[in-house]
């Protein structure tokens, strides 16, 4: 069971906290809130993975708070929450809780012409249980370059990332990210997004990289309110064969 929880968490720690991009999208981007704004992300996701007539569905919820401190700089704070079961057919095992938080900062350096680059490092915390699988046990770090480059009603996304995952779950400590998304709008408030991404696969027995693809769309309800609704597919034996993913964004 250990091994589902895992992957579950992980897939979470890093994309989520580390990638904080506008939900559903995995794919950072450069943008900012300002000097003195505050955005709240809310958002979830229902999982199903099923492997050799073992049934794994799980539904993650997270919030990020981010901070703009100066116009060009934000510190976020993220923490997930997981409930999680596993079903063989004739038992089911169940686990719940909080997952690791992450404090991150993200620095647009360079903005010219549409195009910009952001750097984001961060750290992850050891607040979940790393004995019923919700954590790493031991506190990481990581960082994203970020390229961003706006023409139109189109935006072109990418980021490649390595996270240093100190853990006491004999996981890999080196792991790498990258991706990339585009984003169309079709009118000023509602965008299509589609993204890519390839991870490190943090299990030693496996050379695999965990891979996802996701399509979705963002309605800009007004300035400061945002809906979102996407389908994440996971690609290969180590992702999660699908989820539903849905959230809300508030600034103020």
């Amino acid at each position: 069971m250990r091994y589902r929880l895992l992957g579950a968490a992980f897939s979470l720690t890093f994309l989520a906290a580390s990638a904080n991009a506008a939900h559903p999208l995995i794919t950072e981007d450069t943008g900012t809130q300002g000097k003195g704004r505050y955005q709240l992300e809310l958002f979830g996701e229902r999982t199903r993975d099923e492997a050799a007539g073992l049934v794994v569905r799980a539904t993650q919820v997270t919030a990020v708070q981010s901070y703009g401190v100066v116009d060009s700089v934000d510190i976020q704070f993220g923490i997930p929450y997981l409930r999680q079961s596993e079903d063989d057919g004739a038992t089911r095992t169940t686990v719940r809780g909080r997952q690791d938080a992450a404090i991150d900062v993200k620095w647009r350096f360079y903005e010219r012409d549409g195009l910009s680059l952001g750097l984001k490092p961060g750290v992850t915390l050891p607040t979940g249980d790393d004995e019923r699988g919700l954590g790493s046990g031991r506190a990481g770090w990581g960082s994203l370059l970020i390229l961003s480059y706006e023409t139109g009603p189109v935006a072109l996304h990418s980021h490649v990332g390595y996270r240093r995952n100190r853990n006491t779950l004999d996981e890999r400590e080196s792991l790498g990210h990258i991706s990339g998304a585009v984003m169309y709008k079709v009118v000023d408030s509602v965008r299509l997004i589609a993204d890519l991404s390839w991870d490190t696969n943090p299990d030693k027995a496996s050379n695999d990289p965990v891979r996802y693809s996701i399509i979705g769309a963002i309605w800009g309800v007004n300035r400061d309110l945002d809906l979102d609704i996407g389908w994440r597919r996971g690609h290969g034996e180590p992702a999660t064969d699908k989820a539903f993913l849905l959230g809300a964004t508030f600034r103020w």
